[in-house]
């Protein structure tokens, strides 16, 4: 699933309010696996090091699986996305548009730049390498899917990520940059 055009903001009573055009004004909620799903993959994907610190902070909540995901994504959200303003926290593209939080701990807390303020994930994995290889030896996204033995839907989250880490906007702009630094020249597939 992929989600567009989203506004965070947080309540005086701390709760994490989401606006969306898809899903309208609502408080999100430990119920709201669809939600908590989509944050979990992209928080993980894209900013590693936040996950991997938000997993430890919220451990002893582990047994109940629902809560202990829902915490880690609201206090992702509360550290990088909860400003009320006229740019979407989530964009058309379904790009985060983190956002530099006004919090009273900036500082002094253990978790700066690590939770708040994460470093975005740039690398490409293993898997999603090995996706834009064949789309850059103008395989379709159909016949990727077949070669590798994965959906159509996956290919494209792939591809999308890609791009999203490399921080291009199209295949062609892939395109371009793999052959400029010969990224798969001394591949012999």
């Amino acid at each position: 699933m992929k989600l567009c055009n989203v506004e965070f903001y947080v309540t005086p009573s701390c709760q994490i309010m989401i606006e969306s055009e898809e899903h309208g004004l609502k408080i999100y909620e430990t119920e709201d696996r669809w939600f908590t799903e989509f944050m979990l993959e992209n928080i993980s994907n894209f900013f590693p090091e936040a996950y991997k610190a938000l997993s430890e902070i919220y451990a002893p909540s582990k047994l109940n699986r629902s809560y202990y995901e829902y915490l880690i994504v609201h206090r992702f959200v509360r550290c990088n996305l909860s400003e009320y303003d006229n740019r979407k926290d989530i964009d058309h593209n379904g790009i985060f548009r983190l956002e530099f939080v006004k919090c009273p701990l900036r500082g002094e807390c253990k978790a700066c730049d690590i939770i708040c303020n994460p470093k975005f994930n740039s690398k490409l994995s293993a898997r999603e390498e090995s996706v834009m290889k064949l789309y850059y030896q103008s395989i379709s996204t159909e016949e990727i899917a077949d070669r590798l033995f994965i959906s159509i839907e996956t290919v494209k989250k792939h591809k999308r990520n890609s791009l999203q880490k490399l921080g291009l906007h199209s295949l062609t702009e892939f395109i371009s940059l793999a052959s400029r630094n010969k990224m798969f020249e001394n591949d012999n597939e």
